[in-house]
């Protein structure tokens, strides 16, 4: 389960960089669940092609308005027999101006290969989220983070 789900993180990478969405279809089933909890851009999307396209906007109107972004898992844990948790640590850098950075604790679980249910959860109490939310209110105008 490991080494197939360090597989979709990096075809979700290499997807970022040429924008070729189609290849992260054959990792997720087709009634697969991403939900994300705890942040202003909540949402819960719902079938592979739902999925895909929430992923697409998201990087599209956030994520490649900065010169520079890395996301890591830090703290993962494989749980027999579908599921792996971890914290998602993402990173941006935007011309001079102070790094955001922010986390969320992240599920993935499976069905066979496949992925069929994601979710991150933003803590709104912890203070990387509370100052990335300071960061996006200053200086995010024309960014969306949001899927949906």
């Amino acid at each position: 389960m490991i080494t197939q789900w360090q597989a979709w993180i990096a075809a979700f990478d290499q997807t970022v960089a040429d924008d070729d969405w189609g290849r992260l279809a054959s990792f997720l089933t087709e009634d697969v669940v991403y939900a994300v909890t705890g942040a202003p851009f909540a949402c819960e999307l719902r079938g592979r092609d739902a999925v895909i396209a929430g992923f697409a906007k998201s990087i599209a109107n956030f994520d490649r308005k900065f010169d520079r972004r890395a996301w890591h898992a830090v703290g993962v844990r494989e749980w027999h027999p579908n599921g792996i948790t971890g914290r998602a640590m993402g990173r941006y850098r935007l011309r001079d101006l102070p790094e955001l950075a922010f986390s969320a604790q992240s599920l993935w679980l499976f069905r066979g290969e496949q992925i069929c249910l994601m979710t991150d959860v933003y803590d709104m109490a912890e203070a990387d989220v509370q100052a990335a939310l300071g960061w996006i209110g200053e200086h995010g105008a024309g960014m969306d983070a949001s899927y949906a």
